[in-house]
């Protein structure tokens, strides 16, 4: 049963092992030689293993799973904000109104000298559940901290801005909006604060940056809270090389505690397109800790930032249908041409317009270019509107789509209100495209708009629960088994990893979530709330719950 003479570095016992191999197999116990699983199987049998030399951890029943994935982060650029922006989001604190983030935003003034920027973040359509129904706008910043400039933002695609920032900015009533992008103005022609997409960058081209060792310790930030959810892995999509730089770093100096693979955003980024292509390298670059997973660019703009692009108008401004921030014939050329080049591309569409161009442009690929097991993904394909058409489509030319179950879990509500009822049947099918063969898995889009948790998120595409208590579209509720494995084995399948990760086999690399309970023997809606007791990540503890009962590390 092993894979050396001598006995196991580690031995995980007396535990509920779900392997997540091809007949999900359970067992006992598993046994690790250096990084790697040795052997799994009868507690009896790989305790046998062990000798005076081998750390042994009785579980005491626990359940193990395979180290879990959250494929579509914002991690690098997301760490250090997370580390010292202002939070007023409302999912994870008690900021429920516009009074109440201005009083925030008060205190961190009296915090800082005069003339030092104040930026903030709240959670994606914060609006919509606030009652004063609309985000605060320049005046609200302006009477909250008038000798700052402030910056908050609402998810990825608003940012507000007060008028100090804005000056800064060069944004005034004759500013014009970039492509892709858009400055609300009000009913004088004044800026409201409003910056939409790529006019966001307008203001954050002004906000002091983090320096690069901030830059760092964001990443271990990050990782951290990672580890005490049981993820291990994550696809982060980086935008600087300051990011990628960063990252090395960390791997040389033996400090990072998860395995990243790097999606490199080639449009909207410092990074030139070119630049992969004139290097000759391609996706899976790297080793086990930090590899090249594909490029990734934007075609339309958020949905928290009512800027999808769909065919027919938002329901509560009937005049706006989204914007378009890549056009088909720039898609077209920058998708072929990464495919030659032998790379995964990873697209994202949330708008149907949207879609149909990056299925389109896809398809257009590989048709002139045919290439087994390309893998290429389309980013929130899947929360919604995939109808038999695109479905067709999809499964054809086996493209993985990545939905994000928490926008279900979390702004579900909103989502009716500014999409409709209409666009939101059938909506996060996931059941329908495992049913069709598709390995599906789920982004968090996190951390900015809420942690990375693929507990909750597994949980969620169990029980189908919102976070205000609602049951959504049951029909589409997948087994515990199908959403243990959509984390697991389809995440790794995913990342060209699944020889190396997401099963516990012998052979792959030694990643554990130790769970304080199995999630076969809890309601659906309690998989979310539990406890992550120990995090092993290759084949060393990387985190340990204080307090978990009679678990000795």
């Amino acid at each position: 049963m092993s894979i050396a003479a001598l006995s196991p570095d580690l031995v995980l016992t007396n535990a509920t092992v779900l392997t997540v191999d091809a007949t999900d197999t359970e067992a006992e116990a598993v046994a690790v030689w250096g990084t790697r699983i040795g052997a799994v199987g009868s507690a009896r049998d790989i305790d046998a293993l062990a000798d005076g030399r081998t750390k042994k951890i009785d579980l005491k029943g626990r359940c193990v799973l395979p180290g879990l994935t959250d494929p579509h982060v914002h991690f690098a650029d997301g760490g250090a904000a997370m580390m010292s922006r202002v939070d007023c989001r409302d999912f994870y604190s008690n900021v429920r109104s516009i009074q109440q983030i201005a009083e925030k935003i008060t205190e961190q003034a009296s915090k800082q000298p005069p003339g030092t920027w104040i930026v903030a973040h709240g959670s994606p359509m914060q609006n919509f559940r606030m009652p004063e129904k609309r985000f605060p706008d320049r005046r609200d910043l302006d009477a909250a901290a008038p000798d700052h400039p402030v910056a908050i933002n609402f998810g990825a695609h608003i940012t507000i801005a007060n008028t100090k920032a804005l000056e800064l900015a060069g944004i005034d009533a004759a500013a014009p909006a970039p492509a892709g992008g858009a400055i609300e103005f009000d009913g004088n022609g004044e800026p409201t604060g409003k910056l939409v997409e790529r006019a966001q960058f307008l203001v954050r081209s002004v906000v002091p940056k983090y320096s690069y060792e901030q830059m760092k310790e964001g990443v271990l930030f990050a990782a951290e809270r990672c580890l005490a959810r049981g993820i291990t892995n994550i696809h982060d999509i980086v935008t600087n090389d300051a990011s990628i730089r960063a990252y090395q770093e960390l791997v040389d100096e033996g400090t990072l505690p998860i395995r990243v693979s790097i999606l490199i955003r080639v449009i909207e980024a410092a990074i030139r397109k070119e630049s992969l292509l004139n290097l000759g390298i391609k996706t899976g670059f790297g080793n086990d800790w930090l590899r090249i997973g594909g490029v990734k660019m934007s075609i339309d703009g958020g949905i928290t930032g009512h800027v999808a692009k769909f065919y027919e108008p938002y329901v509560d401004d009937p005049c706006h249908e989204g914007l378009i921030r890549i056009e088909q014939d720039e898609l077209d050329e920058t998708v072929e041409a990464y495919h030659r080049a032998g790379h995964r591309v990873c697209i994202h569409a949330i708008g149907d317009v949207a879609m149909d161009m990056a299925l389109l442009s896809l398809e257009k690929a590989l048709k002139a270019h045919p290439r087994e097991d390309h893998r290429h993904r389309v980013e929130h394909l899947g929360n919604w509107l995939v109808n038999d058409a695109r479905m067709d489509v999809i499964t054809r030319n086996r493209i993985l789509p990545v939905p994000n179950i928490p926008f279900m879990h979390f702004i579900w509500e909103s989502l009716l209100d500014c999409i409709g009822e209409k666009r939101l049947e059938n909506s996060f099918n996931i059941r329908d495209m495992l049913k069709a063969g598709l390995q599906i898995t789920s982004g968090s889009d996190g951390p900015a708009y809420w942690p990375l948790d693929s507990l909750r998120d597994l949980g969620t595409a169990v029980s189908r629960r919102t976070w205000t208590g609602k049951t959504v579209g049951a029909d589409q509720a997948v087994s515990v088994r199908d959403a243990i494995r959509m984390f697991t084995v389809n995440a790794a399948y995913n990342a060209f990893e699944e020889k190396i990760k997401g099963s516990i086999e012998p052979g792959k690399l030694a990643d554990f979530a130790v769970l304080a309970e199995n999630p076969y023997a809890v309601a659906p809606e309690k998989i979310k709330d539990i406890p992550v007791d120990m995090t092993v990540v290759n084949g060393k503890i990387a985190f340990f719950r204080d307090g978990a009962d009679g678990l000795e590390a």
